[in-house]
């Protein structure tokens, strides 16, 4: 075989075999060079990847806790403006509106029910609509 090499030329130039070698021992260590390069840029990019991506966790894990601390806040603060608002508004209880509605249905005006039960004047009357429109319910209380 190499009798083939040490014949062959190319437009009339004789390749010698020693040449050729080496030729392809250096094409044979630049691609081993460049596959080593390659590898440790990967192994870089793979490095940086796993940076960013603990740096993008610990972000969201930041943003997880502060919404939590926000609607914590946000509830508190529906919390005080409810509880200064039941201070200064009287609520009835289901007792109370149970009685407008017996009182009601055995033909108590408005006033009489507001008066005896302390509720609104508005409250009064939409249980007395609600009374008339309900035959039912008048029946059952």
């Amino acid at each position: 075989m190499t009798q083939w090499f040490k014949e062959f030329a190319v437009s009339g130039i004789e390749i010698n075999t020693s040449y050729l070698l080496v030729a392809l021992l250096f094409a044979f260590i630049s691609v081993l060079l460049f596959t080593q390069y390659l590898s440790t840029k990967y192994g870089n990019l793979q490095k940086q990847l796993k940076q960013l991506q603990n740096e993008v966790r610990a972000i969201n894990s930041g943003n997880l806790g502060m919404g939590r601390k926000i609607n914590q806040c946000a509830e508190e603060i529906a919390n005080v403006e409810f509880g200064h608002m039941s201070q200064d508004i009287p609520m009835a209880n289901d007792k109370t509106y149970q009685q407008a509605g017996l009182l009601l249905s055995r033909g108590a005006t408005i006033e009489e029910v507001v008066e005896s039960c302390e509720i609104a004047p508005a409250e009064a009357e939409l249980l007395a609509i609600m009374r008339h429109s309900h035959p039912a319910k008048q029946a059952m209380a």
